[in-house]
């Protein structure tokens, strides 16, 4: 699945590395 979160604060780059730990594939914005 390819995943966009929007907005890279701390929450946004926690949300990713959760994500793409999960073996999705993560854009951030």
């Amino acid at each position: 699945m390819k995943v966009v979160v929007v907005g890279a604060g701390l929450s946004g780059l926690v949300a990713a590395t959760e994500v793409q730990a999960a073996g999705h594939d993560v854009v951030v914005l």
